[in-house]
């Protein structure tokens, strides 16, 4: 590609005509990333970051605000649709499958396990850390190598129409929906809404939908199905699961095969929904299992360490909702020995949040020798400590001793809970 390719596709403004025939290899919004011949696009249109990326031999700069650099240098008017030109143009010239996910919980999880499947026989990229938004799908098809068979990406949303967006820029050839459960809901006001939101992945939909079909309100989509529900296409049975393991039946052309994962029962919807596309993309049932076998959890997602102490930490404390939070706490329920809870708020449910956390509190009543600190300023129960934050809450843990106890940490993202994790690990 060079700049007047470039030109066409952003519908953008020249600013500086020096060299239209400079090669441009990657695009990329980050200036210590650039390397020669690549192209930066400056979300900011921060001087300090253009001079970076210059210095990096940037061949070319975009920009929303006209500034003047002895570099090609083309003015758009929204950075942000730039982007998706950019990403629309990538995915309609090459010939990759692309895999959207999106749902209210189990996205990443299924992310991962898909991508372990399918690299049994594809060359798979998938979107890293939370890159599923208007700024993270594209660059994660910015970040594509010309070999590259599959593509999997997330696709999230706080509000309608941003799954509209993302569909219709990388239409994808398959479709999956994890669950629809309380996430955003503050946002969004009804389950139904958001279900609404969810089902904008398909808007640019060239191929199959796959749900998860135990989902209340995913049960009765026109889509590829599976779960426990015996009205499922595929139909898991036999279940038995702990905290650190799960396994399950399945039948194939009349043949049961035993699937073995290492993740507990609340997460083994997002197992299937990777094992349906799977088998969709033609990857043998014996490579599927493998490769579930040889699973391990992604980062702050279902952790399972270990501390000197012989305390067992869950480490899942990048995100939380009602349904993920209420699933990991039934689990750790049927648990024999003592537990420490660390929870922090949810956030994003607004109206909803005094029934969510009763319904939590429920939960918590059910549970046997425990002990449970709170950190936030929304989630309060009665007869547990509760901390600002989890500095607060880390100079208390200093003070006490545990020993052989099972440790679960979980909170909303932005309580920074991975800290009180890394304290553990470190101090105990």
């Amino acid at each position: 590609m060079n700049i007047l390719n470039l030109l066409n596709i952003t519908k953008g403004t020249l600013i500086n005509k020096i060299d239209l025939n400079v090669k441009i290899n990657k695009f990329k919004t980050n200036s210590k990333d650039i390397s020669e011949n690549d192209c930066f696009i400056s979300i900011n249109n921060n001087p300090k970051y253009i001079g970076e990326a210059i210095k990096n031999k940037a061949s070319c700069i975009i920009v929303s605000k006209k500034i003047n650099y002895n570099i090609p240098t083309i003015l758009v008017q929204d950075i942000i649709k730039t982007l998706g030109k950019i990403t629309t143009y990538i995915r309609n010239k090459s010939n990759i499958k692309v895999i959207a996910i999106t749902g209210s919980t189990g996205k990443t999880t299924t992310r991962e396990l898909l991508y372990d499947i399918l690299s049994k026989k594809y060359k798979c990229h998938r979107n890293i850390k939370n890159y599923n938004n208007h700024i993270g799908v594209p660059l994660t098809f910015f970040s594509l190598e010309n070999n590259d068979e599959i593509v999997i990406a997330e696709m999230g949303m706080n509000h309608f129409n941003e799954i509209k967006y993302l569909s219709l820029m990388t239409t994808p050839d398959i479709a999956i929906i994890t669950n629809i459960g309380s996430s955003h809901i503050g946002n969004l006001g009804t389950k139904e809404n958001i279900l609404k939101a969810k089902l904008e992945i398909k808007e640019g939909l060239k191929g199959p939908l796959f749900v998860n079909g135990d989902d209340l309100l995913l049960k009765n989509i026109d889509a590829y199905k599976c779960g426990f529900n015996q009205n499922n296409d595929l139909v898991a049975y036999n279940l038995f699961s702990d905290l650190n393991n799960s396994t399950f039946d399945i039948k194939i052309n009349n043949e049961v095969h035993k699937i073995k994962v290492n993740l507990p029962r609340h997460l083994l919807n997002d197992v299937l929904l990777a094992i349906n596309v799977g088998l969709y993309l033609n990857i043998d049932i014996e490579d599927i299992k493998k490769a579930l076998e040889n699973y391990k959890t992604y980062d702050m997602r279902m952790n399972i360490l270990k501390d000197n102490n012989n305390n067992t930490i869950i480490n899942d404390c990048y995100n939380s909702s009602f349904e993920s939070l209420s699933g990991i706490l039934n689990v750790i329920k049927n648990e024999n020995g003592k537990k420490l809870l660390i929870l922090g708020d949810i956030n994003e449910i607004g109206i909803y949040s005094e029934v969510i956390y009763e319904n939590i509190e429920k939960i918590l009543d059910k549970i046997d020798n425990k002990d449970v600190i709170l950190i936030g300023n929304e989630i309060r129960y009665k007869n547990y400590n509760r901390f600002k934050n989890y500095k607060d809450a880390i100079n208390y843990l200093k003070n006490i001793q545990i020993k052989d106890t099972l440790i679960l940490i979980k909170a909303s993202r932005s309580l920074k809970l991975e800290n009180i994790t890394s304290y553990l690990l470190s101090f105990h």
